[in-house]
C-alpha cells in the first residue's frame, strides 16, 4: 500500500502519530530556523516517537528569490547546506520545492531567462541533495499564486531535460484539478514522480469521504504505474486538526482498500 503522510507543523505531530499515519511532512524553512538545540531536541523526539519526518514543504523562507533580479546564490548555498543536513539527520527523503513568492516571475521580466535561472536552482539542489540522499520535488502550482510552472507534464518536461538524479516531480492533486491537467497525467511522469500532495481542489480542505473527488482513481493510477513514494495529505483550510485529519486518514485508507 502507497504510505499516508500529513502536513503540519510541529505542534500537531504527536497527533499525527497517535491517528496512525506513516509519516509527517514538515515546513523546511521553520525546521531551518530553530535553534541548535530545539532542532536537537526536535530530533531527539522524531527518533523515539515511531513517526518518521519523511518530507519537507515550505522549502525557502521568505526573502529568497531564485527568479528575477535579486538572486543571490550565495544564501541560497549556505541555506541549503543547513536545511538539507537537518533533512538528512531526520533521515527524511524529499524536500518540495514549493516556494510560489521565491519563483514567481516579477513583472516586466523576462520569462525565458526566469526558466534559466530556476533550472540553475536546481542544478544547486542537485548538489545539496546529492550530498544529503535527498531528492528536490518541483511542484507546479496554481497560476494564482505562481506564475511560473503550473502542470505536472512541465515539471516532468523540465526535469526530463535536466536530468538531475535527486531532482523530480511532486503532484499537487489540487492543482492539477484547477489547472484542468487529468490524473491519468500521473503515469506519464516516469521515474520522475517523487511525491504527492493530496487536498480537495474547491474546498481547500482535506480528503474526506463523499466530498465529491475520486480518490480511489488516484491512488490506482499511481499504484497502476509503480509508483513508488508517499501520499501527503495537505490543506490550506483546516477547521479542526485532529477531526480533519482523522477523516482524511480514513478516507485513503479506504480507498486503498477498493
Amino acid at each position: 500500500m502507497i504510505p499516508i503522510g500529513i502536513c503540519t507543523d510541529f505542534t500537531n505531530l504527536p497527533e499525527a502519530r497517535a491517528l496512525g499515519y506513516d509519516f509527517a511532512e514538515v515546513p523546511l524553512c521553520e525546521l531551518a530556523a530553530l535553534s541548535d538545540n530545539y532542532f536537537d531536541e526536535f530530533a531527539a523526539w522524531c527518533a523515539g516517537s515511531g513517526l518518521r519526518v519523511a518530507a519537507a514543504n515550505r522549502l525557502l523562507p521568505e526573502g529568497l528569490s531564485i527568479v528575477g533580479p535579486d538572486v543571490r546564490a550565495t544564501e541560497l548555498h549556505a541555506y541549503l547546506t543547513k536545511a538539507f543536513g537537518r533533512l538528512k539527520r531526520l533521515k527524511a527523503r524529499v524536500a518540495v520545492l514549493d516556494a510560489p513568492q521565491a519563483r514567481t516571475v516579477p513583472e516586466g521580466c523576462d520569462f525565458p531567462q526566469a526558466w534559466r535561472q530556476l533550472g540553475n536552482f536546481l542544478r544547486l539542489c542537485q548538489s545539496h541533495a546529492r550530498e544529503n540522499g535527498l531528492v528536490v520535488a518541483v511542484e507546479p502550482l496554481r497560476k494564482t499564486e505562481c506564475n511560473l510552472l503550473n502542470l505536472v507534464s512541465e515539471a516532468t518536461l523540465l526535469t526530463g531535460l535536466l536530468q538531475l538524479g535527486n531532482v523530480g516531480v511532486a503532484a499537487n492533486t489540487a492543482a492539477m484539478a484547477m489547472a484542468a491537467e487529468p490524473v491519468t497525467a500521473l503515469s506519464q511522469t516516469g521515474s520522475t514522480l517523487c511525491h504527492v500532495h493530496i487536498e480537495h481542489p474547491l474546498t481547500r480542505r482535506m480528503p474526506r469521504e463523499a466530498d465529491g473527488e475520486d480518490y480511489f482513481k488516484l491512488l490506482r493510477v499511481l499504484k497502476r504505474s509503480g509508483y513508488p513514494g508517499g501520499v501527503s495529505v495537505t490543506c490550506a483550510k483546516c477547521v479542526d486538526f485532529k477531526s480533519d485529519a482523522r477523516s482524511a486518514l480514513l478516507c485513503l485508507r479506504q480507498a486503498q482498500r477498493n
